[in-house]
């Protein structure tokens, strides 16, 4: 290693490209700071125009509804391969081969998802990602300016911590958006299972409807929580701005806002 190379420091350490990576420290933190003043708000009135133009567009709940109407071959084919009400009798289906070749698993007839609930999960899986991915930014950032431990003077570290907790509470709220949806799907899948072993029970038809109008809900429920977690956060970390990036300062008995 080279002279000029043993100079740079990060923190107090003499560390391998200390330049370089005191560098990308520093770039990470002006990207976090131009996204908490320019994206977050972007994000807030996107948000709230996705909200008005495809989750609200519905006149009703029952309007998101949809029959399910199976045919007679995906009856049969359900029986044939079910013979109990936990689980097939046969759950990997073996493939034939039909005498032109085709597999047997082509001509399985197939129960359509809810395809309006689809678009909105389709709009709103990225949102829920673009969420997670900025509180991450987020908490780096802050833990980036925390300074090195020291008695005294701690009420500046105290207001960062808090805001840390807040913004990993927000994260943690987002990955389970991602698991209430796919728990939608297997919940809707084990109905429509039963809808297909027992054609005659209405309840079960109906079932699927209440599933559906529930996801629905939970859906717009979750588009204004996000739009509601970014503001949140942009509240937070503006009032607390000062603190957050110089919390030790020469005076302390400064109060969080």
């Amino acid at each position: 290693m080279s002279k000029d190379a043993n100079k740079f420091k990060f923190g107090n350490l003499h560390l391998k490209n200390a330049e370089e990576v005191s560098n990308y420290t520093k770039t990470f933190i002006e990207q976090a700071e131009y996204n908490i003043t320019q994206c977050i708000p972007d994000k807030i009135f996107l948000l709230e125009k996705l909200d008005k133009e495809e989750f609200k567009c519905y006149k009703d709940i029952a309007s998101i509804e949809v029959d399910i109407e199976l045919s007679q071959e995906a009856i049969d084919f359900s029986r044939k391969n079910q013979n109990n009400d936990e689980a097939p009798s046969n759950p990997a289906v073996k493939k034939r081969k039909l005498d032109n070749g085709e597999d047997n698993d082509s001509k399985i007839p197939s129960v359509p998802c809810n395809k309006k609930l689809i678009k909105l999960i389709d709009l709103l899986k990225p949102e829920i990602k673009d969420l997670i991915t900025t509180c991450e930014k987020l908490k780096t950032w802050i833990q980036l300016l925390i300074p090195k431990i020291e008695d005294g003077n701690n009420f500046g570290v105290s207001i960062q911590e808090e805001v840390l907790n807040e913004v990993h509470r927000i994260e943690a709220d987002s990955i389970n958006y991602l698991d209430g949806i796919s728990r939608y799907f297997i919940t809707r899948g084990k109905i429509v299972s039963k809808v297909a072993k027992y054609p005659y029970l209405d309840d079960y038809k109906r079932a699927i409807k209440e599933v559906d109008e529930k996801e629905y809900l939970t859906l717009l429920f979750s588009v204004n929580d996000i739009k509601s977690h970014y503001l949140l956060i942009l509240d937070l970390v503006s009032k607390n701005y000062e603190k957050i990036k110089k919390p030790r300062s020469q005076s302390n008995i400064d109060s969080m806002y």
